[in-house]
């Protein structure tokens, strides 16, 4: 499963604007075990937070029945979103709860191991890989062929991690490559050609992804005309995309980094790397994702450019790797 990164419409996309999103080669796996047996019971194996926890389904229920508990009460308003999901092990317990709700987890011995590359809590959308990846096991292993039920599972299990779920994240994961996605209206796949751009991790923000979405709404939710200006930019975006014209694109990544800066969502340091950072001739650059409302950090910024920056990133404490476009999206295989 890899992961997403948006050229345009973060944020915009909860208000019926159009986004613009990449799959790229971070990836993330997990692998399903099942065993018939009496004894129902679910084993998960986080090898990257070096956790391991089992329970009987009634048990795994009972956690997932305290986060849907808490989840209500931030819907009042009466929580955070950062108290909803609070362990690690709380989206999948989630994923495999909401799958029961709809087609009955075949009972036995399920054990699940999940494994990622993916930099997370950076905007790379690190939660819907997971979500998908475990959704699309579950789906293979019980027959089911339905993709936009996959999709809503996803849409669903997201929002009690980030508020609001758009869908933009589990659809990009989901097929690959580069899409044009709006709520309500049919998914588009942009054609696929060269692009050099860099991805450069800035840190993990100090505000999760749902606290950026929360503060954004409380602040900007009914300015209509600010995102019809985010719609405008990822035309102009989507239009160079498809002409292959560098320097519209470029021009159009700058505005987009001005519109986000507007929103509030990138810290006074990301702001001043990246102005530096443009200072590299035909360099552009922007912030990918949530982005962050307070602290340093804003996750990871993309710079579409022709020179290596990573001797600059390196001078400001930051990681550079060059950016591989995924074009499968979601691989399932069975044993």
């Amino acid at each position: 499963m890899p992961a997403k990164l948006i050229l345009s419409g973060e944020h915009a996309v909860l208000y019926g604007a159009p986004a613009l999103s990449m799959a790229i080669n971070l990836t993330t796996e997990s692998q399903l075990t099942f065993q018939p047996n009496k004894h129902q019971k679910i084993e998960i194996q986080l090898t990257d937070y070096d956790k391991h926890l089992a329970w009987s389904f009634s048990e795994a229920w009972d956690q997932v029945i305290e986060i849907e508990a808490r989840y209500k009460t931030f819907e009042k308003g009466l929580k955070s979103i950062r108290q909803v999901c609070q362990q690690p092990f709380d989206l999948v317990l989630l994923c495999l709860f909401h799958f029961q709700q709809h087609f009955q987890l075949e009972p036995g011995h399920w054990t699940i191991n999940i494994h990622s590359n993916v930099w997370v809590g950076r905007g790379l959308g690190s939660s819907a890989s997971v979500i998908v990846s475990l959704l699309s096991g579950l789906f293979k292993h019980h027959n089911i062929q339905n993709e936009s039920a996959l999709l809503a599972l996803a849409q669903t299990v997201e929002s009690r991690q980030h508020g609001q779920s758009s869908g933009l994240d589990p659809v990009s994961v989901l097929y690959g490559g580069l899409v044009r996605y709006q709520q309500h209206k049919a998914l588009q796949n942009l054609p696929s050609h060269r692009f050099q751009a860099w991805l450069i991790d800035t840190g993990e923000p100090s505000r999760t992804t749902g606290e950026c979405v929360s503060q954004v709404k409380a602040q900007h939710a009914e300015d209509m005309a600010l995102w019809e200006t985010f719609t405008q930019c990822t035309n102009e975006i989507h239009k160079a995309w498809l002409a292959h014209d560098g320097a519209a694109l470029k021009q159009a990544i700058r505005t987009n980094q001005s519109l986000l800066e507007r929103i509030g969502v990138v810290p006074d340091k990301v702001v001043r790397f990246i102005q530096q950072l443009q200072q590299t001739p035909n360099c552009a650059a922007k912030v990918c994702g949530a982005g962050s409302i307070a602290g340093d950090q804003a996750g990871v910024v993309m710079a579409i450019c022709e020179q290596d920056p990573t001797d600059l990133c390196t001078e400001w404490g930051f990681v550079c790797q060059k950016i591989q476009i995924d074009q499968q999206g979601a691989r399932c295989q069975a044993d």
